[in-house]
């Protein structure tokens, strides 16, 4: 489909989901060993599976690299041994869709699975409402245990000498149909997953790492997604925005706001509409007739497509220049801050190398920063630090952070 606004054609994403038929049919491709889970019926069906699973290798896929409001596009399950592959376009979002899989991955009792989990936490948050409980994410072991590669392939080659197939890493999970070879991939993510998680935890037992593996993965499970919707904030994290005089400031913002209209409208992520160096650089430029903006080198396609909204843009913000946020404040940070960030990384790099753990093992980044700042006054409210590491190293994080200017802090997680 290709839709216009304005002067610019772009073609917008199609919804896998208008379809006035919600059932999502098997793929004929897919391993008779793994469930296909394409309307609410089958996955009621499969709800004592899930309910009874003493573990669950989980994983999902999303649209982020193609549209404007992303969702989960795929759900991957590894019910204690049972694969299972779900269409969420083939069921409700929201709190409850999910049913008794929901009430599983919430249950404390039942471990899951994940690598680089982060996301997977976002997501099913973000669209269904809960919060996955038991995680143990096997990226976060692989670091802790202090290995170079903790890519999913590079960590399954290591512990099960499996060289997994690559190139579905920029896939659309949202087309329809899904083809074979990204079935297997996706299938491979949950598949092999409970081996090396038990060969995983075999390792942080010997190294004496589970608890600071536990501390990890709690906060694995605890990232939230931004708000959705337009932040004018982001202006100031487009690298480059430095460089963009001040007097251009209101053309980048125009051209940001304009973007991000045209990108919600068409359902496009914002920058394979117009990438942010090229915000940047029309910004810096301002062209306000077609010979100027030529002058940027610019593919003929994209001066017919964008040429004229983009000029409409600039003048637009010389003529009424648009509102621009406030610039976030920079942090002053006195010589004693300085001071106690230097000694806490010079004693955790010493300590890892004492010990043959990585840094994180010894001392948490989010754990340092607090420390920096607020000092070691109430070392049960640094987060991620743990009553291992209070034990341990109490009485040297007080000497090394000393005390620190009362403020806001981190919040404990």
């Amino acid at each position: 489909m290709v839709a216009r606004l304005g002067s610019v054609t772009i073609p917008s994403s199609p919804d896998p989901t208008a379809s006035s038929n919600p059932q999502s049919e098997r793929p004929p491709s897919l391993p008779e060993e793994v469930h296909w889970v394409g309307s609410p019926q089958e996955l009621t069906a499969l709800g004592p599976l899930f309910a009874a699973a003493p573990w669950l290798a989980f994983d999902t896929e999303s649209n982020s690299m193609y549209v404007y409001r992303e969702r989960v596009c795929l759900i991957q399950v590894n019910a204690g041994g049972t694969l299972v592959i779900i269409d969420p376009f083939a069921l409700e979002q929201g709190r409850g869709a999910l049913g008794t899989l929901e009430q599983a991955l919430e249950n404390p009792e039942i471990p899951v699975y994940l690598h680089g989990g982060e996301y997977d936490c976002v997501v099913m948050n973000r669209d269904y409402g809960l919060e996955i409980s038991a995680v143990f994410d096997s990226q976060q072991a692989a670091s802790l245990l202090g290995w170079r590669k903790t890519g999913y392939g590079a960590v399954v080659e290591e512990v099960l000498g499996i060289s997994l197939p690559k190139g579905h890493s920029d896939y659309d999970w949202g087309c329809r149909p899904l083809d074979a070879e990204a079935l297997d991939y996706a299938i491979d993510d949950v598949r092999h997953l409970p081996a090396v998680v038990d060969h995983l935890r075999q390792l942080l037992q010997e190294a004496d790492l589970e608890e600071e593996a536990a501390i990890a993965n709690q906060a694995v499970a605890m990232v939230r997604a931004r708000e959705p919707g337009f932040d004018p904030q982001g202006l100031w994290r487009l690298k480059g925005i430095s460089e963009v005089p001040n007097h251009r400031l209101p053309i980048a913002m125009a051209l940001y706001q304009w973007r991000d209209d045209l990108a919600k409208a068409h359902n496009r992520p914002p920058g394979r509409v117009l990438p942010n160096d090229l915000i940047l650089a029309l910004a810096r430029s301002a062209p306000t007739n077609f010979g100027q903006l030529r002058r940027l080198k610019l593919r003929s396609a994209w001066l017919r497509d964008y040429g004229e909204d983009i000029i409409n843009t600039v003048k637009s913000a010389q003529q009424q220049p648009p509102e621009i946020p406030e610039a976030p404040a920079r942090r002053d940070i006195d010589p004693q801050e300085r001071e106690r960030e230097q000694a806490l990384k010079a004693w955790r790099r010493n300590e890892a190398e004492r010990r043959g753990v990585t840094t994180q093992a010894v001392l948490p980044a989010r754990a340092l920063d607090y420390l920096k700042r607020l000092g070691a006054a109430d070392l049960s409210a640094v987060p991620q630090l743990g009553e291992k590491r209070i034990k341990l190293y109490g009485d040297v994080l007080r000497r090394l952070s000393g005390s620190a200017k009362a403020g806001p802090g981190p919040k404990n997680s």
